[in-house]
């Protein structure tokens, strides 16, 4: 019943065109205590590939994915793993199940998996070790491993799509606010501080070099010291003299949860602005062109600003097990510009999706948003995938969520998911 309850909840969440046109039809389907699944059936023709769609927070079915990509003729199965832990192994074995299923209907041959946002790092590092086995994330360069006896026997996906992907841990990392952490904020690693570069009136930024340099500094010595934190509870928690047997709470302040946090590239547009090679970019008026693509996207950060001392935005309630796993990763004078991220041991962290892009070879396609600051993240995961088969696109104008960030731009919506589908149809891919 809780299962049906969820269900009928995330249809009424659906905006009411979606809910009336063009009908399409559900199927619910359980995997066990934790796992479910909703496929979004075509009502018409059905094309032999299938499509397997997660993310590590949050309820997936009313997701526009499932419904945009059903109505273009693919099978689309929205999956759930239902409890507290947020480490992506914790969601291997539900997206195992669910490609396998899906593998298993009447007429597919091919199944896909597509990861949005925080659901990217999750779909690189599925395919990676479904592809390689648990050795993938559980290595010696790992500054904390998966978890082997969840990630054992994975069905790999025939190919990966993923949607304006975050970069894991480092994306968390990232949003670590040297300033703060402490009663007293340290003036000369504030971003929000006139000072070093920022505009109250219009919530954008422009920050000097020198403040960028000390400010990411700053970030990596924090981020080591709650790594070395974790690091120590850890062993004393293995030790058998935690807290608890299994794991110990590990409150941090002053580190952003998800879109918020002490990002720079939020405020200060010029960086993370444009791609460093040629791609191709979807325009609004239904043309495609190649080149260096720029981020049309607007100043933003101000309800970091404002949400500097609340635990809603700039408190992260997690353990030290899930810190490990989805926010340590090692750096070395990091530094973010205009088209690039340096400094960082990518493959340190089994959650960072430029780790594990190297060990993707299936077909792959990255399609970015212009109207947000993921443009440069998804082409530094494009650069690294193993694939030879891969793509690389930007919706003009869209936003993370894939609608327009101005009217100009149209519908972006339709020109993101019919990319996809062109992508996938593809001669020869699958």
């Amino acid at each position: 019943m809780k299962r049906l309850a969820a269900l009928l909840l995330a249809f009424a969440a659906m905006p009411a065109s979606a809910q009336t046109a063009p009908a399409l039809r559900t199927d619910y389907v359980s995997f066990g205590a934790h796992d479910e699944g909703l496929i979004y059936q075509p009502t018409g023709a059905r094309s032999r590939i299938a499509l397997v769609y997660a993310h590590p927070s949050g309820n997936t079915f009313d997701t526009a994915v499932g419904r945009e990509m059903a109505r273009r003729g693919y099978a689309t199965m929205m999956v759930n793993h239902r409890d507290e832990d947020e480490r992506l192994d914790a969601f291997a074995g539900a997206i195992s199940e669910a490609i396998r299923h899906m593998r298993a209907l009447p007429g597919i041959e091919r199944v896909v998996l597509i990861g949005h946002s925080g659901g990217g790092p999750l779909a690189a590092f599925y395919q990676n070790v479904a592809e390689h086995g648990p050795g993938a994330c559980s290595g010696p360069e790992k500054l904390y491993p998966c978890r082997t006896d969840l990630v054992k026997d994975l069905a790999p996906a025939d190919g990966v799509v993923l949607l304006d992907p975050t970069l894991g841990a480092f994306h968390q990392m990232s949003s670590i606010d040297p300033a703060g952490g402490s009663d007293t904020r340290d003036a000369s690693l504030d971003m929000f501080a006139p000072a070093n570069g920022y505009d109250d009136a219009s919530g954008r930024a422009a920050y000097p070099a020198e403040f960028r340099r000390r400010f990411a500094a700053g970030q990596a010595r924090r981020s080591d010291a709650l790594i070395a934190q974790a690091q120590e509870r850890l062993r004393v928690i293995e030790a058998g003299q935690g807290q608890f047997e299994d794991d110990e709470p590990f409150v941090i302040r002053g580190i952003g949860h998800h879109a918020a946090g002490a990002r720079l590239y939020q405020p200060d547009t010029s960086m993370l602005s444009h791609t460093r090679a040629p791609h191709l970019l979807l325009r609004a008026d239904g043309s495609d062109s190649e080149g260096v693509i720029a981020s049309v996207r607007a100043p933003g950060g101000k309800a970091t600003r404002d949400g500097l001392r609340t635990m809603e935005l700039m408190g992260n309630n997690t353990s030290v097990r899930i810190f490990l796993a989805t926010a340590a990763i090692r750096t070395k004078d990091f530094a973010i510009g205009e088209d690039d991220i340096t400094g960082v041991d990518w493959s340190s962290a089994f959650s960072s999706a430029p780790g594990n892009a190297p060990g993707i070879t299936v077909p792959s396609l990255v399609l970015t948003m212009s109207c947000h600051y993921l443009l440069v993240p998804g082409e530094l995961i494009f650069d690294r995938l193993g694939s030879r088969d891969k793509s690389y696109a930007a919706v003009e104008g869209a936003t993370h969520l894939f609608g327009p960030c101005r009217p100009e731009y149209g519908d972006t919506v339709k020109r993101t998911f019919d990319h996809v589908a062109l992508w996938l149809t593809k001669p020869g891919r699958f």
